[in-house]
């Protein structure tokens, strides 16, 4: 900032506060007023029928013992469920680091660092385009992805459906042991699931055989050096050998 405009604020600035109103009472009379609404309308919804917008009813009451609820984030995170998806590959801490560290980081950093790379006299947000392109750059992206997380397929609750199984029982055993134990959460199989794991689609194709599969769901870093997933080893033997049976029939057996 130069002689000359130091000059030019401190006249606005010396104008602007001859036109203005006292902080008090004017300015906290104001705030006293909207903190109130604020409260209010708070207070409203806390009391109000449960009951959306459109006029329909919520949903049930929560039941803890449920084996049918699908998990998801709360709204705020919705950007980094969508981030996740994005960010996936076999290796499973490539996305969490990305979604969940790096790219807030550098959202962050980008908002903290246009007041010192933007150091313009003018107060005008329109005569600042970095930092407003800056702002509103940030703010569309993370009001982006929250619509398409919130958006995005759920999970597999328990009790679904992945590939058909014609009436095999082997393959119905291990999809019901497969959701159950959360396997969905991180691998796509039918089409749905998640993608932090491998797509299992078509496991059989890589002719693993089941005793490796079995080892590997007891103990997955012994067959997969650095991976994430975490150990079955609480499930019986013949349950390892159902999920294994059933591993090594996806794409071929089972579709």
């Amino acid at each position: 900032m130069n002689r000359a405009q130091k000059e030019a604020y401190k006249r606005d600035y010396a104008l602007a506060k001859a036109e203005g109103k006292p902080f008090f009472p004017y300015a906290v009379y104001k705030d006293l007023i909207v903190a109130t609404a604020a409260i209010g309308v708070v207070i409203a919804l806390a009391i109000a029928p449960e009951t959306r917008m459109d006029g329909e009813k919520l949903g049930d009451p929560i039941n803890p013992a449920t084996t049918t609820f699908v998990p998801r984030p709360e709204w705020y995170f919705f950007f980094l469920f969508e981030l996740l998806k994005i960010f996936k590959g076999e290796n499973f801490y490539t996305p969490v680091i990305m979604a969940t560290f790096i790219i807030p980081n550098i959202l962050m950093v980008l908002l903290l660092a246009t007041p010192f790379i933007d150091r313009g006299p003018e107060r005008r947000i329109w005569k600042r385009p970095f930092a407003l392109f800056s702002a509103v750059a940030v703010i569309l992206f993370l009001a982006f992805m929250t619509y398409k997380g919130a958006n995005s397929p759920e999970g597999i609750a328990a009790g679904g459906t992945l590939v058909e199984c014609n009436g095999d029982a082997t393959c119905e055993a291990a999809q019901t042991l497969y959701i159950a134990n959360g396997c969905s959460s991180c691998h796509r199989l039918g089409g749905q699931g998640g993608s932090l794991g491998p797509d299992l689609s078509n496991e059989a194709a890589r002719g693993r055989g089941i005793q490796w599969q079995i080892d590997h769901l007891k103990n997955p870093d012994s067959r997969s050096p650095g991976s994430a997933m975490p150990p079955f080893a609480g499930l019986s033997d013949e349950e390892l050998n159902t999920l294994a049976t059933f591993l090594e029939g996806l794409g071929t057996k089972y579709n």
